[in-house]
């Protein structure tokens, strides 16, 4: 069972399910998942856009969806009745909201005693942190991440997107894979107490351990530097309009280059260059006390070329190169598309949202083909199944929980949100470019319908 909004937990459970596992999701009408809210199909909201939202069905495929409210006493029945029949039951709020509706670990476990529970919270479940509010970006900056991100002499940077809850959710499905595993072995339940900070700290202990061994505190400019490598860094590329589109793409591509072979690769690559002949360039740590002035020589050479063209070249010659996507491109990309990365969903006739393609599976399984992918549920759709068949409760308490305000399928008082026109983001720059023909394209690639 899941208790959870926007990534962390909703991620973990998203993975399970894509493995088989039954996931029953459990949502407020009176306080909407914010994915439920963002990125509608065609930059539209109509009356039921909470249905409607392509981040809310890409993290919440394969699970059964109902409502469920948690301060009504039927709404307190339903979870204690769900408890009894639920294996691992996660959740990513702060340890007060748990204590507060009496959903602790000692409180679960006296209705199931082998259950499993786990708390993915931004700092743990104690210390002087415990307590708390987290978010994607404050979970950033307090493991370090934020702060080795970013170019020399700047503030740090933070990543377009919640870094540390697809870190935290991932270190999670392995926890609950070895809780279930000792339940298997020992009969017993357990508690995990995930922090997204230590997740992050734990992928990423390289400038702790510079600190430990050096007293060294690492500088930000991650993207611009490295310690030992040379040429290294994000090169700008020729910038691509867009042919049908609306808006210009910067383009990029990372370089980097490691051993004397790889600069050889680079040097023929670029055409045997003069200057490549300086002995100041002749080994790797030379190349490395000279970085700055190389870096420049290099971005030279890449500006007036376009970025695959580049990073095809260099590839050939043993370079380590790779263009810097943008989310069309990821999307559009052919060698995830050859392997079948994308799973593409058809949503419910009267939804409003064609088959479209959503991110998959990150791994393959040679001898298990990936299972049929369902589009995430909608506010409350599967109310019935969970109340009458998994709870066997007769069908009036249906009505009766309705009555109540215990479950729901609509929102309760929340305005409907008015999306930005394309135009006026792209003037704001806060997009880089759009494509009036997008549908045209992804049915394109993977022959989709077009919404009419």
């Amino acid at each position: 069972m899941e208790m959870g909004q926007l990534l962390a937990v909703p991620y973990l459970c998203k993975l399970m399910a894509d493995m088989g596992a039954e996931i029953l999701r459990f949502e407020y009408c009176t306080r909407l998942d914010p994915h439920r809210t963002t990125v509608f199909y065609n930059n539209v909201a109509d009356a039921t856009f909470y249905n409607k939202a392509a981040n809310f069905h890409d993290q919440n495929r394969n699970k059964f969806g109902f409502t469920m409210d948690l301060s009504t006493k039927g709404g307190q029945r339903m979870f204690r009745d769900l408890v009894k029949i639920t294996d691992v039951f996660c959740e990513n709020f702060t340890p007060r909201v748990m204590q507060n509706f009496k959903m602790e670990y000692q409180d679960l476990r006296r209705i199931r005693p082998d259950i499993i529970m786990l708390s993915s919270t931004g700092y743990g479940y104690s210390g002087p942190w415990g307590n708390y509010g987290a978010v994607g970006p404050t979970v950033e900056a307090s493991s370090g991440l934020m702060h080795v991100s970013g170019y020399p002499d700047s503030p740090p940077v933070l990543a377009e997107i919640p870094y540390t809850d697809f870190v935290g959710a991932e270190h999670g499905l392995f926890a609950v894979m070895a809780a279930l595993h000792y339940r298997a072995r020992t009969g017993k339940g357990q508690f995990i107490d995930l922090s997204q900070q230590a997740s992050q700290v734990a992928i990423a202990p390289e400038p702790v351990l510079d600190y430990l061994a050096n007293g060294r505190e690492t500088p930000s400019g991650g993207s611009t530097d490295h310690p030992s490598m040379a040429p290294y860094g994000v090169f700008p590329c020729r910038t691509e309009t867009q042919e049908k589109g609306r808006g210009e793409i910067d383009r990029w591509i990372a370089i980097t280059v490691q051993t004397d072979t790889e600069w050889q690769g680079l040097v023929r690559a670029m055409g045997n260059p003069a200057f490549a002949s300086d002995t100041k360039y002749a080994d790797a740590l030379s190349r490395w006390h000279h970085r700055k002035e190389l870096n420049r020589c290099v971005e030279e050479w890449t500006r007036g070329l376009a970025a695959f063209f580049l990073m095809d070249r260099l590839q050939a010659e043993g370079v380590p190169a790779g263009v810097a996507l943008t989310n069309r491109d990821s999307l559009l990309n052919p060698h995830l598309g050859e392997r079948g990365f994308f799973r593409v969903i058809k949503h419910p006739e009267g939804s409003g949202l064609p088959t479209i393609p959503y991110p998959g599976i990150p791994w393959k399984l040679r001898e298990a083909s990936p299972l049929p992918a369902q589009a995430g549920a909608s506010l409350g759709e599967h109310n019935r199944h969970v109340i009458v068949d998994l709870l066997g409760w007769p069908e009036s308490e249906l009505k009766t929980l309705e009555e109540e305000g215990a479950v729901g399928w609509k929102p309760l008082s929340y305005p409907r949100p008015n999306p930005v026109e394309l135009d006026v983001l792209l003037l704001q720059s806060r997009i880089a470019a759009y494509d009036p023909d997008f549908q045209e394209r992804i049915a394109g690639e993977y022959g989709t319908g077009k919404l009419e």
